[in-house]
């Protein structure tokens, strides 16, 4: 019995982080939030059916989780982004125009728009895992990584090889957010480390996985000049609490990562985050050298300049100070 689910309002209940959902049409409308809009054939009857699935959502991406409980096929129309898709248990076929691949634990699918996409052979038990990451994402990160903007859309080969090569990396990936959208980790919460574990998939995706730009990331980065490394450093000694990362540093420049570090390494003999490390590290000693210590202590003044965890500022502070940081702020009152 085939029955053919319409997306409508039924209830579902979430369990332990996930998302049990007992009715087909509510699962097509789970599957058009981490996907996109779909039609759902199930092989079984429709008493019988379920679906757990989980999304969590990242800056720019989403992670989708889902694990039938029944026989289905799913025929999807063109995603307007980039789905990345494997299966961390069993297997199922994932076809794309006249693109056809077997996804498993080892091997993967990245769909782009283009095609209508099916999942066929969708067994009970199998996981599909999908990350969904949107266009400006995608080439936000690879004007980064270019040092200036793509000319054209980015096109990904379509079979994705998980334990061969570059991929492994990828793969290391992946698997961290298969865990983390399963046992609903550290990781996915709070902006800082979403935004973090965001950057680190599409990274890992545009240099793990063939396309269009490979070679041009692949090649040789040239040195930024001496003048436009002068300028990051003024940027940095002028405002360091204004320069959040190395990416950052690199777009106020209009420079890609790669030139920028290679710049400061033949320039300056250390990189941008190393440079800028050092600049906050002066300026808590200069602040802590005129500080009242009845006013202000050594945490507040180290977590003003960026430097989160204490201990780890105490021990950088006295490698560059030959002091700790608190007998600084002691003597200030002398």
């Amino acid at each position: 019995m085939i029955a053919t689910a319409e997306r409508a309002s039924k209830p579902y209940r979430s369990v332990q982080g996930s998302t049990l959902i007992t009715h087909p049409d509510e699962a097509i409308a789970v599957i058009a939030d981490s996907y996109s809009a779909a039609r759902l054939d199930v092989y079984d009857s429709a008493a019988d059916f379920s679906l757990r699935s989980n999304i969590i959502e990242l800056p720019g991406l989403n992670i989708g989780y889902f694990r039938f409980g029944s026989p289905v096929r799913v025929a999807a129309p063109p995603p307007s982004c980039y789905v990345v898709c494997f299966a961390p248990t069993g297997g199922l076929d994932v076809t794309s125009g006249a693109r056809s691949r077997i996804v498993t634990g080892n091997s993967g699918a990245v769909v782009f728009p283009g095609d209508i996409t099916y999942f066929d052979h969708w067994e009970p038990g199998t996981e599909l895992m999908s990350v969904r990451i949107e266009h400006k994402t995608l080439e936000t990160k690879l004007a980064q990584m270019l040092g200036r903007s793509p000319d054209d859309p980015v096109r990904f080969r379509f079979e994705l090889d998980l334990n061969k090569g570059a991929c492994s990396s990828l793969s290391r990936v992946l698997r961290l957010l298969h865990a983390e959208a399963t046992e609903l980790g550290p990781l996915v919460h709070g902006p800082l480390t979403t935004t973090v574990l965001a950057d680190l998939v599409t990274t890992a995706l545009l240099t793990s996985h063939p396309h269009n730009y490979s070679e041009h990331l692949q090649q040789k980065s040239v040195a930024l000049p001496s003048g436009s490394v002068r300028t990051a450093r003024e940027l940095i000694d002028y405002d360091p609490m204004a320069i959040g990362s190395v990416v950052d540093l690199a777009t106020r420049v209009h420079s890609s990562v790669r030139a920028l570090e290679e710049g400061f390494r033949r320039h300056l003999h250390t990189t941008p985050m190393n440079y800028l490390r050092h600049v906050r590290l002066d300026r808590a000693h200069q602040q802590l050298r005129s500080a009242d210590p009845a006013e202000n202590t050594v945490a507040l003044i180290a977590q003003g300049w960026g430097f989160r965890h204490l201990g780890r500022f105490a021990q950088v502070y006295r490698s560059r100070f030959d002091e700790l940081p608190s007998v600084t702020l002691a003597a200030a009152k002398s």
